[in-house]
């Protein structure tokens, strides 16, 4: 999906400020990047899609039942505040920003519990007073977790994917 990167970023430029259309664009060797938004600047959603795959980019958060890469979850009860998903060659990954009112300590133990009981092997973990982070993967895939205290919890940063 490496093709029309650079027609990608032009694309999201152009369409950050508008209420809602499809654009095509294409390079110098007729590679075409087509993109899509809907929404109206508060809620906004970006379908990005090549010969090589898509991508989608939700700006105001996804339903909390969203399916995730390798059978990981969404932390319980945390609000999703943006996601980008992406579909290449058929392997899914994708980045999930939430929030919760969960501390940072009990967000990263879950996570733990959670992806070891799944097969994951953590590779890397990383504790400092501003920042709580795991590594992990597994046959078909990897995942990274950042989770940061807010002054109401915690926000967490989930990239995954697969391949």
């Amino acid at each position: 999906m490496t093709r029309g990167l650079g027609l990608v970023c032009i694309a999201l430029v152009a369409l950050a400020g508008c209420g809602g259309e499809k654009t095509v664009y294409s390079d110098a060797e007729g590679n075409e990047v087509k993109v899509t938004r809907k929404g109206n600047g508060d809620a906004s959603a970006i379908r990005i899609e090549n010969a090589d795959g898509s991508a989608n980019v939700n700006i105001d958060g996804a339903p909390t039942d969203t399916k995730l890469p390798l059978g990981l979850k969404l932390y319980p009860g945390a609000k999703i505040v943006s996601t980008m998903i992406s579909n290449s060659d058929g392997k899914a990954g994708g980045l999930y920003m939430m929030e919760t009112d969960a501390d940072s300590d009990t967000v990263m133990a879950w996570y733990r519990k959670a992806v070891v009981a799944s097969g994951f092997k953590i590779e890397s973990e990383l504790t400092t007073p501003d920042l709580r982070s795991i590594s992990a993967s597994k046959d078909g895939g990897s995942f990274s977790l950042q989770v940061v205290p807010s002054d109401t919890g915690s926000s967490i940063t989930l990239l995954v994917g697969e391949g």
